[in-house]
């Protein structure tokens, strides 16, 4: 489900770049960060929601994917925080709080969530 969402966020942010761009009052850049990021888990993690069997070391290489995850979106709201939109920053501090709770349960849960017995 959250490969899904984050395969969409990603879409739809490259979809609306230079709107979401002003909207946010960040560089194009930027906004294509975030849209690349998104796609690129939404596609690891709906690969790994389609195998049957899945190593352990999968699971925990995306909890770390979104622990670095969380910490740039850190680094780009503060890097920004004078210059962005209010909708941009929270934007990018829910993204990174949403990605921490999914790190710590993808963390947590990995034997789980690769199906170990």
């Amino acid at each position: 489900m959250d490969g899904a969402a984050g395969f969409s966020v990603g879409v739809l942010l490259f979809a609306l770049l230079e709107w979401v761009s002003v909207l946010y009052n960040l560089p194009v850049n930027i906004v294509v960060l975030l849209a690349s990021a998104n796609v690129i888990y939404g596609i690891y993690a709906l690969n790994l929601a389609f195998l049957v069997a899945k190593p352990v070391y999968t699971i925990t290489v995306l909890a770390i994917g979104n622990v670095v995850w969380a910490f740039i979106c850190i680094a780009i709201v503060l890097y920004y925080v004078q210059t962005a939109s209010l909708i941009g920053i929270m934007f990018i501090v829910l993204e990174a709080g949403f990605v921490s709770i999914l790190a710590y349960y993808e963390f947590k849960l990995r034997f789980v969530l690769a199906n170990v017995k």
